[in-house]
């Protein structure tokens, strides 16, 4: 009798050792597939950006402004402030006005945005078997030197101006394009991301800007 016992046992535990095997290679294999998958369909959405950025450049190499580049992020805009909002304001100049107009036209008939439905059939097919989702982000932050507002100002601080710059140009691209509200989100980051050196005046310059950060991709759908 302990025998059989001893049997039935090793039986089952060898059951259940098999079982946990198979589980965890099932997992193991679901994982890879999945990596497979978006590595397929994130491949296609950066050719999109790079056709964007291309595009772009293509049609604003002539603007005094504004410059475009591609990144690992996505598609850079930068946006040169200086002199383009009133000193300590947020309101943009007729001429920046006169720019983010030709920007957002031209955004808006890039492959990337022209279309509300841009998926091929095949990938749009693959992105719903692995269960992810497509994203397309217009990201705006505003930037500005390290001299401090003017203490009267209703801004407070560059923090607060520089996010009340990024939001103006925001608006300024959604109502021009028309693009969905959910595609734009904005971010002010003040004197914090300088991309030069605050103690000359050519960095200052530098340092007031704007920038514009287009991306694609693909992420799992969130669960209900």
């Amino acid at each position: 009798m302990t025998l059989n016992r001893e049997r039935a046992k090793s039986v089952w535990m060898l059951s259940f050792g098999d079982l946990i095997t198979l589980l965890i290679t099932f997992f193991i294999l679901m994982i890879v597939l999945n990596k497979g998958e978006i590595t397929h369909i994130q491949k296609w959405a950066e050719n999109q950006l790079d056709l964007t950025a291309e595009q772009l450049s293509t049609k604003l190499k002539d603007s005094n402004v504004i410059s475009v580049s591609r990144n690992i992020q996505g598609v850079i805009i930068d946006i040169d402030s200086n002199n383009f909002f009133l000193k300590g304001g947020y309101q943009p100049s007729e001429l920046l006005v006169q720019e983010l107009k030709i920007l957002a036209e031209e955004l808006s008939q890039t492959s990337l945005f022209l279309a509300k439905d841009i998926l091929p059939a095949g990938i749009e097919s693959a992105a719903k078997k692995g269960g992810f989702q497509f994203y397309r982000e217009i990201r705006i932050s505003g930037h500005t030197d390290n001299v401090p507002i003017n203490p009267l100002s209703p801004l407070k601080n560059n923090w607060f101006l520089s996010s009340m710059r990024a939001q103006s140009v925001m608006n300024y691209l959604y109502n021009i394009t028309d693009l969905p509200r959910e595609f734009f989100s904005f971010s002010g980051y003040g004197k914090y991301r300088p991309i030069a050196d605050n103690s000359t005046t050519e960095g200052k310059e530098k340092n007031r800007r704007i920038q514009i950060l287009i991306v694609a991709h693909f992420e799992l759908k969130p669960s209900p």
